[in-house]
């Protein structure tokens, strides 16, 4: 079965994935940050996007917010079509450099939430902005606020070694050259702070990356050997190469439901494989959902 997956399925085992909230705990908001599109046209955050995420999340709708930054990117009217808030000042092209989008985040939660923790589920480049948001707020970047109160990050094909091969030509303008691999943005990036480092500690890192991502490869996706807190690599179903669920660049953010051949690994605790893993968006809101001690349990 390819494409979009969320029907629910029976005996979605969530082992790998330990418990949500504890009863009466209030979650902190999620934020979702998309990633890079064609910013004259912009993103339907609540649509085609986020739509199948936000369906299954296992939230009130109301604490979760989707993030559009683009010039196309349209404030929705409740939660219809368009995105929840659009950051910045709405006009941002593809010209606009990653961290200046990092930085219009960072001034965003620290606006609209000061020191009560969010959440953030970051695709594609949406995963570089949230922790270039971070990062820069704690190394004092010209323009970022204090480091804002995020609990857990959750990059979801987040090109942090840079694209694939395959789409390296794919578009030709500043901000797809900043995410190929050797750019002076990535390589900024890693020369300023990794994730095992001082600045990242207080705020819970998963990566998630797939074998069948030609966009982003796993290896890129999961920052090559770098320290986070846990780490969920989709791997091709089995030994054949027969697959029940293709888990493609954007599956990372649509599949919702079913059973995946899945690894899973954490600093200092073993190396964890299963065929009958989570999807990626119940591994993306659980880790959303448990600060500090990391995953899985």
């Amino acid at each position: 079965m390819r494409g979009g997956v969320c029907a629910v399925v029976a005996g979605l085992v969530l082992g790998l994935v330990g418990p949500a909230a504890g009863a009466g705990q209030q979650p902190a908001d999620v934020l979702l940050v998309h990633g890079y599109g064609d910013a004259r046209a912009g993103q339907d955050c609540n649509g085609q996007v986020w739509r199948d995420a936000l369906e299954h999340s296992g939230r009130a709708r109301q604490a979760i917010t989707t993030i559009g930054y683009y010039a196309g990117d349209r404030r929705a009217v409740g939660h219809g079509p368009g995105c929840d808030a659009v950051i910045g000042d709405g006009a941002a092209s593809n010209a606009r450099p990653i961290e200046d989008i990092a930085r219009d985040l960072a001034r965003y939660i620290d606006r609209h939430h000061g020191s009560r923790p969010v959440n953030v589920v970051g695709h594609s480049m949406g995963g570089l902005i949230a922790r270039v948001a971070l990062l820069g707020s704690a190394r004092g970047w010209p323009g970022f606020p204090p480091r804002p109160a995020v609990d857990n990050v959750v990059a979801l094909g987040a090109p942090y070694r840079g694209l694939g091969p395959a789409v390296l030509d794919a578009h030709h303008d500043p901000q797809w050259d900043q995410m190929k691999p050797g750019s002076a943005f990535l390589q900024r990036m890693h020369a300023e702070g990794e994730l095992g480092q001082r600045w990242a500690a207080g705020t819970d890192w998963t990566l998630v990356g797939s074998e069948e991502d030609w966009t982003v490869p796993a290896d890129s996706a999961l920052d090559g050997e770098a320290r986070a807190d846990q780490k969920y690599r989709y791997r091709v179903d089995d030994a054949s190469g027969r697959d029940r669920y293709e888990v493609h660049h954007y599956a990372l953010r649509t599949h919702c439901s079913g059973e995946y051949h899945l690894r899973s690994w954490r600093p200092g605790g073993p190396v964890r494989e299963t065929s009958r893993g989570p999807s990626p968006v119940r591994v993306a809101f659980q880790a959303a959902a448990i600060t500090g001690d990391g995953l899985p349990k």
